[in-house]
């Protein structure tokens, strides 16, 4: 295999796919630690050389027949990751490089072209006045890739990772429960609705979409983390393509593309919590607060807190008290006016996760909804915390913390 690529072209494909090489591994499965590399033969010629075709005008090309001719792949067995990028095949060849190495290496060199050939056992990189010599590994024993599972429609790239951001954080990170460290995605036609639930609160977010199938219908758990990934990584595309279905084994897979980069992966078991009746009709009482103000007092409160304890809020009319710590060591309070005219009200929240669903809320002001008018019984129920312009958007259920005795 020998090829020539641009140094950022290729340091921004393997740092890219390297996100998802697996963190350890061993065995028989070490060749998983390794970028595998697939460089295909040029446009208008063959496995055997030039195509028989005289004045063929793509021979030589920097695109193979049937796209870009470099495609840098990673695979742990669920979650397959594919970035294709152009590049000038003197021959074609199929390598698998240690992984990470191979991206500190190019991330590492310098502003120059990089050429690239790969023979007995070892992959060699120029660039400029820098050489380097990687052992590879048996490409042979890598397992096959499996392929984007059928399209079903495509999103705006800015508003699933929005949406992603907002619902990611409640999901569980037991691993002894993996379908709660899961994102469920109900697939329809009015909409995909996002949802997480690590049992003590809940996201739901629903945005729009644009289905390319007659019956979109369908739900999908996807690891929380991959998705978060995905949403975290820049791009300039618009638009994500969406994937879901079985493979020739019927394993469900889902896939994103974003400009060509296809990440897929194998979809959790198991019964994911039935959310929809939790969450609540309407509120009964509702506290109106500036997210911004409301933020900076609970994190200003909990710096007293320890790291289990929860802080305790106060309603009274147009005001709401922050609270930690108690009588035998070290207390803070704060004051933050709010729109609030019910009973006085005291409830325990965990900080952290109100601070998770405040982050998530879009605009200026959020309302903390609870279900009951009394408020001996709002203090035990879930609350649910939404912005004051997102409707039915995005809600975050939240349970209170309760106290023995």
């Amino acid at each position: 295999m020998r090829f020539s690529v641009e140094r950022d072209v290729l340091a921004d494909a393997t740092g890219w796919v390297a996100r998802y090489l697996p963190r350890t591994t061993g065995g028989a499965h070490q060749v998983l630690t390794g970028l595998l590399l697939e460089a295909a033969a040029p446009a208008g010629t063959t496995a055997g050389g030039p195509a028989e075709a005289a004045g063929s005008s793509a021979a030589g090309s920097s695109a193979g027949p049937s796209g870009p001719a470099l495609t840098i792949a990673a695979f742990d067995t669920e979650v397959a990751a594919r970035a294709p990028i152009e590049a000038v095949v003197d021959e074609p060849g199929r390598v698998v490089v240690p992984g990470k190495l191979l991206a500190d290496v190019v991330r590492s060199l310098p502003e120059a072209p990089v050429r690239v050939e790969a023979g007995g056992g070892h992959l060699l990189i120029e660039c400029g006045a820098a050489r380097f010599r990687i052992p590879t590994m048996d490409a042979d024993d890598y397992p096959v890739l499996p392929e984007f599972p059928p399209p079903v429609g495509e999103v705006d790239t800015l508003g699933f990772a929005a949406a992603v951001a907002q619902v990611a954080p409640a999901a569980g990170r037991d691993e002894a429960l993996p379908i709660l460290t899961s994102i469920r995605l109900e697939i329809a036609r009015h909409g995909l609705t996002l949802a997480a639930t690590d049992r003590y609160r809940l996201a739901v977010r629903t945005i729009p979409w644009q289905p390319t199938v007659d019956e979109p219908d369908a739900v999908a758990h996807v690891p929380a983390r991959l998705l978060a990934e995905v949403a975290r990584t820049p791009t300039s595309a618009s638009r994500i393509a969406l994937g879901l279905g079985a493979d020739d084994r019927g394993v469900l897979r889902f896939g994103l593309s974003v400009a060509g980069r296809q990440t897929i992966v194998r979809l959790l078991d198991g019964n994911f919590p039935n959310y929809r009746r939790l969450l609540p009709d309407r509120s009964e009482l509702a506290v109106t607060a500036q997210t911004a103000a409301l933020t900076a007092a609970v994190r200003r409160v909990s710096l007293v807190a320890t790291r289990t304890a929860p802080l305790r809020f106060t309603f009274t009319e147009g005001q709401v008290v922050a609270e930690a710590g108690d009588g035998g060591g070290a207390q803070a309070w704060e004051v933050v006016p709010v729109e609030y005219s019910g009973p006085e009200l005291s409830v325990l929240f965990n900080p952290a996760f109100l601070l998770d669903g405040l982050a998530a809320v879009e605009g200026d002001e959020a309302i903390l909804g609870f279900a009951s008018a009394d408020p001996a019984v709002a203090s035990t129920k879930a609350a649910v915390l939404t912005g004051k312009d997102d409707g039915d958007g995005y809600r975050y259920l939240l349970m209170p913390i309760r106290t023995s005795g």
